[in-house]
């Protein structure tokens, strides 16, 4: 028998919404800047590239996390707990604790079903590192059957590789010399090159063939031409749309990167253990629930007038 609970009831048409926002504004709203440079076959310079790129990389995660966030809240409506699914994995300062906050149930069952049972850490550093990559390429089959999918799997395997290998031998020669690196330059640092390494390895996982892949990593690489020279040029811009496309890129990583997610602000505003989030309160609660359908049928009347876009995830 349903029973209803207030504060379920908020809390899931706020996951919703959340949910519902990301997909249609967030992932929409940025997906016209990737299919140019992913399904065509011209050579590109090295700012389309990385647009194409960070572009991808912004609507496969506001994408993926926003249907996750949708499935999370109407559970929660019916008062039913889903298990989380992102946890900022943008934020993550290593690839290791990337795949501790990226599609967190099929990195659970990675773990659990294929890494452990294989042998997992018990059989010294060497089977370990044999065991990653096992794991992640067969993660990466589990997307499709394909080369492209197989080389991004290979590629978070030999990651992960890189990042064992490297804790072990900063701990072994290195701490001195890190102990003296300040701790925001070494965080940024970390956090940036975890980024980048994850945009390379999502060109692989949108490209139609490794064919393609390689054309837009080329153009990432700057082997043909840096696309430099025209950036003074306001027509430029205007006529490419790259000044749109930029503060939309730089917005939507500033949201991924620097702004809490959807957890925690449920958590902060409508759900707080300590029973004083905002919309715990009695007369709260209605009013919070009216501001979101009213934003829940905006945002569907925007998803309306831009036509059908299915989620990225429903092709897996």
């Amino acid at each position: 028998t349903y029973r209803w609970v207030p504060e379920n009831v908020v809390a899931g048409a706020a996951f919703f919404v959340m949910g519902l926002l990301k997909k249609v504004v967030l992932a929409d709203g940025i997906q016209p800047y990737v299919g140019p440079v992913f399904d065509g076959n011209q050579s590109l310079g090295l700012v389309v590239a990385w647009g194409g790129a960070l572009a991808y990389t912004l609507q496969l995660y506001f994408d993926f996390s926003g249907y996750s966030d949708m499935a999370i809240g109407l559970s929660k409506i019916f008062n039913v707990n889903l298990p989380l699914n992102f946890n900022s994995p943008y934020k993550a300062h290593n690839i290791s604790d990337f795949w501790r906050r990226w599609h967190m149930t099929l990195s659970r069952f990675l773990r659990d079903y294929l890494y452990i049972r294989l042998g997992g850490n018990r059989h010294g550093p060497s089977r370990r590192y044999i065991y990653l990559m096992v794991t992640m390429l067969l993660g990466g089959l589990w997307h499709g059957a394909g080369w492209t999918f197989v080389i991004w799997g290979g590629l978070h395997g030999c990651y992960l590789v890189l990042n064992h290998g490297w804790i072990a031998f900063k701990i072994r020669s290195l701490s001195f010399v890190l102990a003296h690196v300040p701790a925001v330059i070494g965080a940024l640092f970390a956090r940036t090159l975890t980024l980048l390494a994850v945009v390379v390895a999502w060109v692989f996982f949108r490209a139609h063939d490794v064919d393609d892949a390689l054309r837009v990593l080329s153009g990432m690489a700057g082997l043909n031409g840096a696309g430099i020279s025209p950036l003074s040029s306001a027509s430029w811009w205007q006529d490419q749309g790259m000044l749109r496309q930029a503060v939309c890129t730089v917005l939507l990583m500033c949201i991924a990167v620097f702004s809490p997610n959807s957890q925690q602000l449920v958590a902060w505003f409508v759900q707080r253990a300590d029973g004083h989030g905002w919309a715990q309160r009695d007369g709260a609660r209605w009013f919070v629930l009216g501001v979101l359908l009213w934003v829940m049928t905006l945002t569907m009347l925007i998803n309306g007038s831009r036509g059908a876009s299915e989620f990225i995830y429903f092709n897996f």
